[in-house]
């Protein structure tokens, strides 16, 4: 073989090994790329998730403190009822029958002065 075809060759092969580094590169280039895109990916899988799970929590927790809103208020009313019993004191609902047994009283008189 001669040292001119030697030099060829062995430019040839240093050119073959230049592209083929090239070419591993862009591969790696792309393969990147498509781990990224799977990762993010991924990501957004996870957030649906972690959003769905909280949602579910913020909802058990709105239901709790409903259901507990309901119970203070019911021993309140309980309390301060019981309180104006003790006391002798009308409720609420003693002063509203007392209200429409005074409206009627009061259509009663009014019958009354016109006849």
């Amino acid at each position: 073989m001669s040292a001119r075809k030697e030099k060829d060759d062995l430019v040839e092969t240093g050119r073959a090994i230049w592209l083929a580094g090239l070419g591993a590169l862009a591969e790696m280039e792309q393969g990147r790329q498509r781990l990224f895109d799977d990762l993010v990916e991924r990501g957004r899988r996870v957030e649906r998730q972690q959003l769905k799970a909280i949602d579910r929590g913020v909802a058990r927790a709105s239901e709790a403190a409903e259901k507990l809103s309901h119970e203070v208020r019911g021993r309140f009313q309980d309390g301060v009822g019981g309180v104006l019993h003790r006391a002798n004191l009308p409720s609420r609902d003693d002063l509203k029958a007392l209200a429409a047994r005074l409206d009627r009283l009061s259509e009663r008189v009014d019958a009354l002065r016109g006849s």
